[in-house]
């Protein structure tokens, strides 16, 4: 009798074009793949699943990287589908989008009426809360600078690194090694310090 393989799943965060150099897109997958391949290593038998919220920028890049590699996506999305691609810069995002979509084996979102009357960073903060619920370790591709608003990149990292789930950094804005960041000793979180606590290796994981 053949054994069913588990599933690891793994978050990802990151920035927008606005704060994600497009010179660093190279960089950038090939830093993913890095870290994909490395959690593929340390966990054989799983079967690999991407979360990503399918935003422009950090979250896209690491779908097409995962899917790529063969992992399965799983698309949490911030609004519903018909809402979220208004917020896109162009009918190509729009197209790329769709094609992600068509590509996830799984896709959660809100009612098409669910952002009427509500601020749009609510939806990327229940976005984030709901991708950290699934998730056993979180992929953060940030810059190093401070948040600039609710529901972004540094507060999923913030809320990950309370959940006590490992976070590894991939630089956004200049070529560094990937590290993983340690909860701080109150959980304060990344956002309060000049520079977050890291262990010097490539990934961290862990199975429940």
């Amino acid at each position: 009798m053949t054994r069913k393989a588990q599933v690891l799943t793994v978050g990802v965060t990151g920035h927008r074009p606005n704060r994600l150099p497009e010179t660093q897109w190279p960089r950038l997958r090939n830093e993913l793949a890095r870290v994909m391949a490395q959690i593929e290593g340390e966990h054989p038998r799983q079967r690999w699943t991407l979360i990503s919220g399918l935003a422009e920028g950090a979250d896209r890049l690491a779908a097409f990287v995962a899917l790529g590699r063969g992992w399965r996506l799983h698309a949490i999305l911030a609004f519903h589908r018909n809402r979220f691609e208004q917020d896109f810069s162009d009918s190509s995002s729009v197209g790329e989008f769709r094609a992600l979509v068509s590509a996830a084996h799984r896709i959660t979102e809100p009612g098409p009426r669910w952002h009427v009357g509500r601020p749009a960073n609510e939806g990327y903060h229940a976005m984030g809360a709901a991708m950290l619920a699934l998730s056993r370790q979180l992929i953060a591709i940030w810059d190093g600078e401070p948040s600039r608003g609710k529901g972004g990149t540094i507060e999923v990292i913030e809320q990950a690194l309370r959940l006590d789930l490992p976070v590894v950094w991939i630089h956004a804005a200049k070529p560094a090694p990937p590290r993983v960041l340690l909860p701080s000793a109150d959980a304060r979180g990344v956002a309060k310090a000049d520079q977050p606590k890291m262990r010097s290796r490539p990934s961290a994981s862990r199975t429940r």
